[in-house]
């Protein structure tokens, strides 16, 4: 086969290849371990993706894994930029985000704090306090429930799960609202580090697809209809 040809053949594979690829939907996936993250070799991995896998398949839903910044994740979601995710409910600005009817997985919200402050029993302790959140994290819309405005005054906004455990240790702040997640961090990255913690809510998870994706309303429903036979 001449030169030409090859390169020819060649390109037209990848011409497909690409092609092939833009056609999959889009799905957005945080660092956040151990929910979702990248291994070594790049490959999509995680709890969320363990659960998410065997029923998006059995719906047929091919998809590429995006890492999104969390600090661009829910934009990135309202916008259509990515096409699937998994968020909670009670994000503001996801009027054309069609939600899966059930959950397929619930965050396990915790209040996290050293010996010298008092013990957390319930959200409506956290009145007043200085309470460190991590930037980019909704808590879907619990805290809004919970407390009010002027009850949230001294709330304090950290850019990493480091920053904000940080600024617990300088006493800085009196506790840190974060999920279970937290602890894997913790365990993994600062296994020193001993701190109170304790659950104070449930957060429902739902898988979600953008209304811009080529026939969305079949999709979600071929996903319900796939995850109730899981």
């Amino acid at each position: 086969m001449a030169l030409r040809t090859i390169i020819l053949v060649l390109l037209s594979l990848s011409f497909i290849t690409a092609t092939q690829a833009a056609e999959k939907m889009k799905l957005a996936a945080p660092f956040f371990p151990p929910y979702t993250y990248f291994d070594v070799d790049g490959n999509l991995d995680g709890l969320w993706i363990k659960q998410l896998n065997p029923v998006l398949q059995d719906a047929g839903i091919e998809f590429i894994a995006v890492n999104t910044r969390m600090s661009r994740f829910y934009s990135s979601i309202a916008t259509g930029k990515v096409q699937l995710s998994a968020i909670p409910k009670g994000v503001p600005g996801m009027d054309n985000v069609l939600f899966s009817e059930q959950p397929f997985a619930r965050f396990d919200l915790r209040v996290f704090w050293l010996d010298d402050r008092p013990d957390i029993a319930n959200v409506k302790q956290l009145a007043n306090q200085r309470v460190v959140l991590t930037r980019g994290y909704n808590y879907g819309g619990f805290l809004e429930e919970a407390l009010s405005e002027q009850a949230r005054q001294n709330f304090l906004q950290a850019k990493t799960k480091t920053e904000a455990i940080e600024l617990l240790l300088k006493g800085e702040a009196d506790y840190v609202l974060g999920y279970w997640a937290l602890m894997d961090y913790l365990q993994k990255n600062m296994p020193d580090v001993q701190l109170n913690n304790k659950k104070i809510s449930e957060i429902p998870i739902y898988f979600v697809i953008h209304n811009s994706a080529e026939n969305a309303d079949e999709l979600i429903k071929q996903y319900d209809s796939a995850f109730a036979r899981q």
